[in-house]
């Protein structure tokens, strides 16, 4: 991971990756050679290993991308889990309250400002070979983890204020469209009236309270529409159905350019 992501992030800087649903470090490390930022390793949809998700994170570093994890729900070991693996954070799905943000946020850090628990021996704190020590470290952590929170319901959408102005709070408000159009009677119609209606919401309540605004998307035009309206944390929503896009594109069009 780039050193200087997490202050990236949190300054705003126009970022682009993708989703990993594929249980394949081979993957992830091809698109970190294919330029993007970050990937988000998912764990709520396509549950893996931790083994295979510390390997999908270790092929990030060694591309030199910044690796987060979508956690299958709001729980301090499931959260350990991942921060062991030497991942930069969390995106934490459906957060509904300012209560979600504080026990996510203490799982994430260590004790006086939170609740993780300390081991020495894992791939994130170096094996036990890390000669700062373990204070240092641990301070780092707290500093730099990320937090990015998924705004999904109709209860996320009714107390987002709340939320966005929770401490210690998210550093990433990520629109979850298609969840939040569904809890809204409207399931696929991201864009409908009263679904962008409550996208403008929440983009403006976060960006009011100061936050970064991130979104997933499917092709190269949403970024900058989506940024236009203040996004600038990016993530394909998934590189599995983009290599499908992109493979049945190259179908279609060699099958247009072969001689009759």
């Amino acid at each position: 991971m780039q050193a200087d992501f997490p202050q990236r992030v949190r300054a705003g800087e126009r970022l682009l990756g993708s989703f990993a649903f594929l249980p394949s470090p081979g993957l992830v490390e091809v698109l970190g050679r294919a330029g993007l930022d970050h990937v988000i390793i998912d764990q709520e949809h396509s549950r893996k290993g931790w083994d295979v998700v510390e390997n999908m994170v270790r092929a990030a570093d060694a591309a030199g991308i910044a690796a987060l994890v979508r956690v299958a729900w709001n729980d301090e070991k499931e959260i350990l889990h991942v921060l062991e693996t030497g991942a930069a954070g969390i995106v934490l799905p459906f957060v509904e309250s300012a209560a979600d943000v504080r026990r996510a946020a203490a799982a994430l850090r260590y004790a006086p400002e939170g609740t993780r628990g300390t081991c020495t021996q894992t791939r994130a704190a170096g094996y036990g070979s890390r000669k700062q020590g373990f204070v240092q470290y641990a301070q780092a952590c707290n500093r730099q983890l990320l937090l990015v929170g998924q705004i999904e319901s109709r209860k996320g959408l009714e107390n987002i204020e709340e939320i966005v102005a929770a401490q210690p709070g998210l550093d990433v408000v990520f629109l979850g469209r298609s969840d939040l159009a569904s809890d809204l009677g409207k399931p696929g119609q991201t864009h409908d009236p009263e679904v962008e209606a409550a996208t403008g919401r929440i983009v403006a309540s976060a960006r009011a309270a100061g936050k970064v605004v991130g979104i997933a998307h499917y092709e190269a035009a949403e970024v900058a529409t989506w940024g236009a309206r203040g996004c600038s944390f990016f993530a394909l929503a998934s590189e599995s159905g983009f290599l499908l896009r992109q493979v049945a594109r190259f179908v279609e069009d060699a099958a247009q350019s072969a001689p009759p």
